[in-house]
């Protein structure tokens, strides 16, 4: 029990980088940091079947809140979650389901029972706003030494 304790908190601290940085291409990830932004994307998802068009609104309001920090759209994460196993569609793309959890690896499973207990929005906002804190107090800090060495 601990181990998967263990996984989900690695999996959240190895997540927090990403939520922070602007512009990041699903292409230019590594699997496992692909990984982890599949399980947030999937965390948001709700089980049961959905739509292609409630699928995309889902997926609008996710990449406008929790998954801003990705450079895509809509569309191509729906691509990729089917893709990479974490959505299946019918074979006339007109009905999704997100895939159930205990299909998923195990270290994706322990993430994701930890993500939905979280309000992804308030966490992603709040790991934004941190290392926003922490980059001005570093600039303030910077400006503070170069006018005592003037």
């Amino acid at each position: 029990m601990a181990d998967t304790g263990d996984r989900a908190t690695q999996g959240l601290q190895a997540l927090s980088p990403l939520v922070v940085k602007q512009g990041v291409s699903l292409g230019g990830l590594s699997s496992s940091e692909r990984s982890l932004v599949f399980t947030l994307a999937w965390t948001g998802l709700p089980d049961g079947a959905l739509s292609e068009r409630d699928v995309n609104a889902l997926l609008k309001a996710q990449l406008a809140a929790a998954l801003l920090f990705l450079e895509t759209d809509h569309v191509e994460l729906r691509r990729w979650l089917v893709d990479g196993g974490w959505m299946r569609r019918d074979g006339y793309g007109r009905e999704y389901q997100r895939t159930n959890v205990v299909q998923l690896a195990a270290a994706d499973q322990a993430l994701a029972a930890h993500l939905a207990a979280l309000d992804l929005q308030a966490w992603a906002t709040g790991q934004r706003a941190a290392h926003e804190a922490h980059r001005t107090a570093r600039r303030l800090s910077w400006q503070d030494q170069q006018g005592r060495a003037a």
